[in-house]
């Protein structure tokens, strides 16, 4: 009767111990089970907001929740990154990273209240492929052209910039430095000013989001000297490296989750976006934006996120400016 019993106590403790391995895979295969927050931390309409939405609309299908953006602007983006680095880790709360909120903030608010390291990077779904570009009538075809120029003649070729702390001004700041070259930067409010005053020859050079700059490239108003990324709808257009300069010259935008969020659930999230990434629809809403459908995930991802963090920090350091 005894040997019998302790058999049976054997045989639950056995199915206990199955059962608590078997959870959080379960666990793990039931996510999601009810809708995910997505956070835009900046308002509708723009780069972030629709970038968010596309791929909410591809994930849900695949994800079998909706998933839903909530736009909380605020601070530049500080409001929406610090509420979502500070959501509860569980995979229902989201945030659509890009470089000013995930890069440049964290290095130039002090109180921001968050780091890069505040949260766990998913994967990237596009870039925007940024680039220098001038007046269809100047006198450079590359950007070593007007490197050369600028460095017999420092301080007199104008950089007509989009925003003084905004991610492409440190980026040419980057270039400025790699490059040996100094040119004097006027600042103006947009993307959209910057090309107008190139346009109307108040800059010689800018440098932009594909959005600003692709219609007037169309258009045989402006010319591209380097672009972040080689580009199948601009292949004659050099990139840095190939004109030998180093550096990440171009935007992004990706998923990311609170820091601590279950592994399970991220590699799920890996894997439907690799998934989201390639459908048709996807890369079709995406090149609309004038941005590149493009996936990364993982250590490949870190890698580049703390390439880019640190070319900023370098920038920031020569500029020295003093923390919020």
């Amino acid at each position: 009767m005894l040997k019998h019993l302790r058999s049976a106590l054997f045989g639950l403790a056995c199915l206990s111990l199955a059962a608590a391995f078997a959870a959080p895979a379960n666990a793990a295969d039931a996510y999601p089970d009810k809708p995910i927050q997505l956070i835009s931390p900046y308002g509708a309409g723009g780069d972030s907001d629709l970038t968010a939405r596309v791929w909410a609309e591809f994930a849900k299908r695949k994800l079998g929740q909706p998933v839903v953006v909530v736009n909380k602007a605020g601070g530049g983006g500080v409001a929406g990154s610090l509420f979502a680095a500070k959501a509860k880790p569980d995979g229902y709360t989201l945030f659509l990273a890009q470089a000013g909120p995930s890069l440049i903030i964290p290095q130039t608010i002090s109180n921001a209240g968050y780091t890069l390291d505040s949260f766990d990077y998913i994967a990237r779904v596009m870039i925007a492929n940024c680039a220098v570009v001038v007046n269809a009538d100047a006198p450079w075809n590359t950007l070593k052209e007007l490197a050369e120029d600028a460095e017999k003649n420092p301080g007199k070729l104008v950089f007509a910039s989009p925003a003084a702390t905004s991610w492409l001004s440190l980026a040419m700041r980057n270039w400025e430095s790699t490059a040996g070259v100094k040119m004097k930067q006027v600042e103006y409010k947009s993307g959209a000013d910057a090309a107008t005053a190139v346009l109307g020859n108040h800059g010689d050079m800018t440098f932009l989001f594909p959005q600003n700059y692709a219609p007037m490239v169309k258009a045989g108003k402006l010319k591209i000297l380097a672009i972040g990324s080689k580009s199948a709808e601009y292949p004659d257009a050099l990139t840095f490296e190939e004109q030998g300069y180093a550096g990440k010259y171009y935007g992004w935008g990706g998923i990311a989750a609170p820091k601590g969020t279950p592994q399970a659930v991220i590699d799920k999230l890996v894997a439907v976006t690799a998934e989201v990434v390639k459908d048709p629809e996807f890369i079709k809403a995406i090149s609309n934006m004038n941005a590149t459908p493009d996936f990364l995930a993982g250590e490949a991802w870190m890698k580049q996120l703390k390439e880019q963090y640190a070319e900023i920090g370098a920038v920031l350091k020569t500029l020295s400016p003093a923390k919020n």
